[in-house]
């Protein structure tokens, strides 16, 4: 019986045992995660239900590369409203200044479009003053050749010490004729130092629109630059949480990267992978896909 029962404990040790390895030798690429929505603060302007489907988009990077590398099904995270595991979103000063440098960058492109009609104004403005110089220009040159020859003509017959009454009145007639243009082309001349004055207003407006836009654009860069770092999002072992993101693809980037840290995953240097630790803002793929370099860290912690 004493036998029987040491045979039947050391059954045991060995199933614990074999258990126990079999367990260990398991990776979380062999497990699924199981999570829920844990808190939903609601000042993103975004539904719960919304926030699910952000969620579930972030998995499938990691699930369908997987999926890929071993020719079946493969499903890492579940959604599952009694997990203790969860995805929390949580509102807090960076997410305000979020939406501050969002107002900023709207001001910005406000600036941006204000400098634009001031400089397609003063291209039309000048475009219409050079047109109407050309022609001054033109019709001065042609009254200077008219009065010139009228000058000429009048000397002439100045030196006759007379002349004939037909031609009297035809140069009485080319006189009134010239001053008439010479009152016309004063006036042109006139508009055309309204012109001139109105274009140099509109240069200062412009150049004054340059120097704000610039001064604006320098103050942004300074506050924000162009990135952001992954403390938007974190993974602690127990939850993940966002408190940050600019848009739809910002939170699903930020999310596969968070459970890419699930995973077990580091970060990687491609500036260009979702476990890069920093990401550019502005340039992100409407869906996150892995890199070579996230494939080698997910075959790395997978012991693919």
């Amino acid at each position: 019986m004493k036998k029987f029962l040491n045979a039947i404990f050391i059954l045991i040790i060995i199933s614990a045992l074999g258990f126990f390895w079999y367990q260990y030798d398991l990776t979380l690429c062999d497990k699924v995660l199981k999570y829920s929505i844990g808190r939903f603060d609601n000042n993103f302007g975004i539904s719960e239900e919304q926030f699910k489907k952000y969620v579930a988009s972030a998995e499938l990077p990691w699930e369908n590369i997987l999926t890929k590398e071993k020719s079946q099904g493969m499903n890492l995270f579940k959604y599952d409203p009694e997990a203790k595991f969860t995805v929390n979103l949580i509102y807090d000063k960076r997410q305000r200044e979020t939406l501050e440098k969002q107002k900023t960058e709207s001001g910005l492109e406000a600036a941006e479009n204000f400098f634009k009609s001031l400089d397609a104004k003063f291209n039309l403005a000048k475009s219409g003053y050079d047109s109407n110089v050309s022609n001054y220009d033109s019709a001065k040159a042609a009254f200077d050749l008219r009065a010139a020859n009228y000058e000429v003509e009048v000397n002439y017959w100045n030196s006759k010490k007379g002349v004939p009454k037909a031609k009297y009145n035809e140069l009485e007639a080319e006189r009134a004729a010239l001053n008439n243009k010479a009152a016309s082309l004063n006036a042109e001349a006139g508009e055309l130092k309204n012109l001139a004055s109105n274009l140099d207003q509109a240069v200062k407006e412009r150049n004054g629109a340059v120097l704000d836009y610039n001064r604006t654009v320098e103050r942004y860069n300074q506050k924000y630059g162009g990135h952001l770092e992954f403390d938007q999002a974190e993974y602690n072992g127990k939850e993940i949480n966002i408190y940050q993101f600019t848009d739809s693809k910002s939170l699903i980037m930020a999310l596969s990267h968070e459970f890419g840290h699930a995973l077990s995953l580091d970060h990687v240097e491609n500036s260009k992978s979702i476990m890069y630790y920093l990401r550019d803002s502005q340039n992100l793929p409407a869906t996150p896909t892995p890199s070579t370099e996230d494939l080698a860290e997910l075959k790395r912690v997978c012991r693919l």
